[in-house]
């Protein structure tokens, strides 16, 4: 059976809406193990690090998205938000 990429990223969001940051952020890394490049798993997972405070994983992820989408404008803005804390 195909993974589903819309399951993780539903599985992950209801994570982090119910506060259960360290499963949310277990299936998204689950996600990027197969799907190594999705910008959606590593935006919603640099939000969840942003949400717990680990700001250099936040920055990792965001920093992520742009290599692979540099026009990403939510990425940048959360990037650029986090380089001047």
């Amino acid at each position: 059976m195909e993974p589903d990429k819309e399951k993780i990223l539903e599985a992950g969001y209801f994570y982090f809406q119910n506060q259960k940051f360290k499963k949310a952020i277990k299936i998204f890394e689950k996600g990027l193990s197969m799907f190594p490049n999705d910008i959606d798993i590593y935006y919603n997972l640099g939000i969840v690090y942003e949400s717990i405070n680990e700001i250099e994983k936040a920055k990792e992820c965001f920093k992520k998205v742009l290599e692979i989408d540099r026009d990403n404008t939510d990425a940048k803005k959360h990037l650029e938000k986090l380089v001047n804390i």
